[in-house]
């Protein structure tokens, strides 16, 4: 399978993955933590796909979703990433920060499509009140929308890492990335310790 498909593949998977989030299922299959390792073993590179997914799933556990805001989309973060390192051919510590700026910038997307969406909540509602459970035509039809939406924005990244990567001088911000890159587990687990400890004395 060549890049450019398994690029694609991976894109539309992406897209498949991120309706779990709120469209359909909501079993975290949308998470970082699992988009990561499995778009990377679908591309060859396993371990750093695991190692992006795990990152941003500990960047991204502080994000509450409260109100009318959306948080940077972790699906879309770790296909980015993992997509901008296997098939644009950067360094994972420069796909990695790639992949945090891809997530932040798909939330306006997110929230637009969510905005279009809301407009059916009361058929549906009225759907479901009524014993129906069946997934009507332009139900399918919104959530194919968002899939191809998530899809082609995580296919366009990689294009853009896969430019970059062209440009004569980018191997240069290599050094300061991967030291970066170096302390983001720490970042991921500071951040950690600090809301389970916040958990620990709210039930005390």
């Amino acid at each position: 399978m060549t890049a450019v498909l398994k690029a694609a593949v991976s894109a539309a998977l992406a897209g498949l993955l991120g309706l779990d989030a709120v469209q359909a299922g909501q079993f975290l299959l949308s998470r970082p933590a699992l988009v990561g390792p499995l778009l990377g073993w679908l591309n060859g590179c396993p371990l750093e796909g695991a190692k992006i997914g795990i990152l941003l799933e500990l960047l991204y556990i502080d994000f509450i979703p409260v109100g009318g805001v959306v948080p940077p989309n972790g699906c879309a973060a770790a296909a980015a990433g993992v997509l901008a390192h296997s098939a644009g051919g950067l360094a994972p510590s420069l796909a990695f920060f790639a992949g945090v700026a891809a997530g932040v910038g798909y939330a306006p997307l997110e929230y637009r499509l969510r905005a279009s969406r809301s407009g059916l909540n009361a058929f549906i509602d009225a759907q479901v009140s009524a014993g129906d459970f069946r997934l009507r035509r332009w139900l399918a039809r919104a959530m194919l929308v968002e899939n191809l939406a998530l899809g082609g924005y995580v296919l366009a990244v990689a294009g853009a890492a896969a430019l970059v990567n062209l440009l004569p001088g980018v191997a240069r911000l290599y050094p300061g990335t991967d030291f970066a890159y170096s302390l983001m587990p720490w970042l991921g687990l500071s951040g950690l310790y600090f809301r389970f400890r916040t958990q620990i004395y709210k039930k005390g």
